[in-house]
């Protein structure tokens, strides 16, 4: 009879069992695959070795080895920033803050749509949609560079993109 364990790398492995297999030897060989699938998934590996802001990145996933979780995890912290910087940029003179409220505004479009492709496994879009908030930030920063003006919400508007920079960095281990 014919059992298909698991996906690795979309190669389907199928063991084959015979009456007179060894039962401990197949045991050990599916303990084997089992650990080799889950370092291939990233499970058990460290999301954020490697990332651009490792100790932003271990503040936001702490521990957390399903990169679909530590993902899911990053976009909500980057909506809750963005929502903060957002409100900060409504409180700057209205003359200032136009395009970082728009902005803003469209980065949380992104941050939301990217958690419905991230469910649905879309990881390209989600990508793109991480990509997107990025140079939503940049955009902000950009208006009050040509305005000739100092950027007060500059920490703000830095920190959403290195936590976007990191949810890309773990999107990378996303099978």
């Amino acid at each position: 009879m014919k059992i298909q364990l698991f996906h690795w790398f979309k190669v389907k492995f199928v063991i084959t069992m015979g009456v007179t297999v060894n039962k401990q030897l197949i045991s050990l060989s599916l303990l084997f695959l089992a650990f080799l699938s889950g370092h291939a998934h990233g499970q058990g590996m460290d999301l954020c070795a490697g990332a651009n802001y490792a100790a932003l990145c271990h503040s936001v996933v702490g521990r957390e080895k399903s990169p679909y979780v530590a993902a899911e995890a990053t976009v909500n912290r980057l909506i809750s920033e963005t929502k903060q910087a957002k409100s900060s940029a409504a409180r700057l003179p209205h003359k200032d803050s136009p395009t970082c409220t728009y902005v803003y505004d469209e980065a949380l479009y992104s941050l939301k749509e990217s958690l419905r492709s991230l469910k649905s496994h879309d990881i390209g879009s989600f990508n793109v949609k991480l990509s997107a908030v990025m140079s939503f930030a940049e955009a902000c920063k950009d208006s009050f560079e040509e305005m000739g003006k100092p950027f007060p919400i500059a920490k703000q508007n830095e920190l959403i993109k290195h936590i976007a920079s990191n949810a890309l960095h773990i999107a990378t281990f996303i099978p």
